[in-house]
């Protein structure tokens, strides 16, 4: 069912000249939409053909999530009552229901190898971590914690988790080991501290915080030294992504509703989308050469697509209903 991804692995920054598009036929994009009534997961290739819908549910299926060998599609659904986490598995064409709790089970992410999914969950009346096998068994949980522990993100080398934390009584940012041990709270501010991210090489994360009254990025070492802000307007900026090179940070600013992409030293600030209206959920290809985004400047919720200095900008979706959280297919090593 699923078209093999081929890619250049040719890394490009912010100005500079884009790759030919002969990758977009290749690639392929996960996204949710209501296009159909509710909302429902579906794939495409990365021009926007070969739209294919996964779910078939009354229910809400959500925040599709590739493994990183690019076979099984993790994803929410409430389709049970409680919102749990169903991996649908590209090579059968079957879908699995993880987790049975009596709870909502939600910030999935993946294990680098793939083999484990770690989430968040209230299973227990608190926000806590847990982890799992990414066929659902072995569940355990990794933190205790009665105010709120959110937003998990797994380390690229798979030794560390980062996540956020409210146990101090604001949300900040802290790692731990796959046990949930030797935790370390890398932010301590009076405001949240939130969205972490990994760089590709893991020496680095990436936040977003709310602590000059208003949302900027941050980028601090994963040892918890050497904290910048990267980004001072007096608006609010979330999303922050990382290229696969580590090179550049993208992000979202919501006074312009614009993408814009800067150096993790906070160096050549620039903005890449130049349309009305909100430009946000981005996702950077595998090979650093394309961003997939949302945006509704044409007053419809749809999914475009971009070279990395924001040249060559094409509608992928033209179906009213929202499209959300694009997510390319990964690369397997």
């Amino acid at each position: 069912m699923f078209v093999l991804c081929l890619f250049s692995y040719l890394i490009i920054g912010c100005g500079q000249e884009p790759q030919d598009d002969s990758s977009l036929r290749t690639t392929q994009i996960v996204f949710h939409s209501e296009r159909e009534g509710n909302q429902e997961i579906y794939f495409m290739d990365s021009d926007g053909g070969n739209i294919v819908r996964v779910t078939e549910d009354p229910a809400i299926d959500s925040d599709p999530s590739w493994s990183p060998d690019g076979n099984k599609i993790a994803f929410i659904s409430n389709r049970h009552g409680m919102r749990d986490i169903f991996i649908y598995i590209c090579d059968i064409d079957s879908t699995y229901q993880l987790t049975f709790s009596d709870g909502d089970n939600l910030d999935l992410d993946w294990s680098p190898d793939g083999s484990q999914i770690v989430f968040q969950s209230n299973r227990d009346g608190y926000h806590n971590l847990f982890v799992m096998d990414a066929d659902g068994n072995n569940q355990r949980k990794l933190t205790d914690n009665p105010l709120a522990d959110l937003m998990p993100q797994w380390s690229p080398l798979g030794d560390q988790i980062a996540f956020v934390s409210y146990r101090d009584g604001n949300g900040e940012i802290y790692i731990m080991d796959l046990l949930g041990e030797n935790e370390v709270r890398l932010t301590n501010n009076s405001r949240n501290d939130l969205e972490p991210q990994w760089s590709p090489d893991g020496s680095k994360i990436v936040f977003s915080s709310h602590r000059k009254n208003d949302e900027d990025i941050y980028v601090i070492n994963a040892n918890g030294t050497g904290e910048k802000r990267l980004s001072t307007s007096a608006s609010d900026e979330y999303n922050p992504r990382w290229s696969p090179d580590g090179q550049l940070i993208f992000f979202y600013a919501l006074f312009n509703g614009e993408i814009y992409c800067v150096g993790p030293d906070g160096d050549n600030l620039i903005q890449l989308t130049q349309a009305e209206g909100n430009n946000k959920d981005l996702s950077v290809s595998p090979d650093g050469e394309w961003i997939a985004f949302v945006s509704d400047r044409d007053r419809d919720t749809e999914i475009y697509i971009m070279d990395i200095n924001g040249d060559n900008v094409s509608r992928l979706t033209f179906v009213q209903g929202l499209d959300r959280v694009p997510q390319f297919r990964p690369t397997p090593n």
